[in-house]
C-alpha cells in the first residue's frame, strides 16, 4: 500500500527452522484496517484501556468519541513505549466534569500515515452539554487512493430533531468527495428515517450488511447496556459508513458494558460485503 511503507499484518512466529531463541518479529499496524470505538472517556476509559485496544486491532486509523483527550494522548505514549508507532489527533473537545481534561473526539494513527487537511468544525447547533459536536476529518489514502475521513459523534438520545440536522450537515460535507468514510456514534438506529435518511440518500452503506433504511433484526447492536439513561433495548449506535469504498472484514468487540468498537479492512476494490464477528 502506497498510504504506509511498513505496515504489515500481526507477528507472527518464525519459520519451522529458526531456533527457539528466535525473536518473534514486533506487531505493526495493519494497513487499511480503521476502528470506531465510543470509549465512554468520563466513566469508562482509561489510557491503559485504549492503549490495549488498539494494540488487540492494530488498526492504522482508530476513530474514538467521548473520550478524554489526556487519556488518548497517554495511550498513544504507552503504545510508543511498548514499541507500536502510533500518533493522534484531537478532534472537537469541550470542559466535562469526569475528566481531567476536555472530552471529545480523536484520532489515533499508525506513524507515517497520511493526514492531510485535518480539519474540525463543530454542527451547528447541539444540545449545548459539556460534550462537543461535530465533524473532525482528513484526507489520506487508501490503495492508493485519496479518501475522505469523518470522525463524528452526534447528540445525545432525545435530541432526535438536533441528530437530523447534524446527519444532514454531516452529509453535505462528504458531497465533494467520491470517496468518503464515516465512523463515529450517532445515537441512532439505522432505520430512523428522519436522522439518517441523508446518509443513506449520498450513497452510504455500513459495514454491516443488515444495517441499512430497511429495519432489519439481523443488524448487530454496538450498544448491548440497557437501563437508566440508555435505550430500554440494545441498539445499534456505532457506524463504519462507506461511499467508493468496500469492506473486507465486520468485527465487533465488547470491551465494557457500554459501547461495542467496530473494526474493519477496508478497500477500494470490489468485495462482497462480510458478515460481522460479534465478541
Amino acid at each position: 500500500m502506497a498510504l504506509v511503507a511498513g505496515l504489515m499484518t500481526p507477528a507472527y512466529a518464525g519459520p519451522a527452522n529458526v531456533g527457539p531463541a528466535a525473536a518473534e518479529e514486533p506487531l505493526k499496524p495493519i494497513a487499511n484496517r480503521f476502528m470506531t470505538w465510543n470509549t465512554n472517556g468520563q466513566g469508562l476509559g482509561t489510557p491503559k484501556a485504549i492503549a490495549k485496544q488498539i494494540k488487540h486491532f492494530l488498526p492504522q486509523v482508530a476513530a474514538l468519541q467521548e473520550s478524554c483527550l489526556n487519556e488518548v494522548r497517554e495511550a498513544v505514549r504507552q503504545l510508543n513505549e511498548a514499541g507500536l508507532k502510533y500518533e493522534y489527533r484531537s478532534g472537537l473537545a469541550a470542559l466535562n466534569a469526569g475528566c481531567p481534561g476536555r472530552l471529545g473526539t480523536a484520532i489515533i494513527y499508525a506513524k507515517g500515515t497520511t493526514v492531510r487537511a485535518h480539519n474540525k468544525k463543530g454542527y451547528s447547533d447541539d444540545e449545548g452539554w459539556t460534550e462537543a459536536r461535530g465533524m473532525q476529518s482528513f484526507t489520506t489514502k487508501l490503495n492508493g487512493q485519496w479518501i475522505r475521513v469523518f470522525n463524528t459523534h452526534l447528540s445525545a438520545p432525545g435530541h432526535e430533531e438536533l441528530r437530523k440536522l447534524q446527519a444532514g450537515e454531516l452529509a453535505a460535507a462528504t458531497r465533494p468527495h467520491p470517496r468518503a468514510l464515516v465512523l463515529g456514534d450517532f445515537n441512532t438506529r439505522p432505520h430512523v428515517t428522519k436522522v439518517m435518511d441523508p446518509i443513506w440518500k449520498a450513497g452510504f452503506k455500513d459495514v454491516d450488511q443488515f444495517c441499512g433504511p430497511v429495519k432489519d433484526p439481523r443488524c448487530n447492536k454496538t450498544l448491548p447496556r440497557t437501563g437508566p439513561g440508555f435505550p430500554t433495548e440494545a441498539a445499534k449506535f456505532d457506524y463504519i459508513l462507506g461511499r467508493g469504498v468496500n469492506f473486507r472484514s465486520c468485527r465487533l468487540h465488547t470491551p465494557t458494558e457500554d459501547h461495542r468498537i467496530v473494526v474493519s479492512d477496508l478497500t477500494v476494490n470490489d468485495v462482497p460485503r462480510p458478515a460481522c464477528t460479534v465478541t
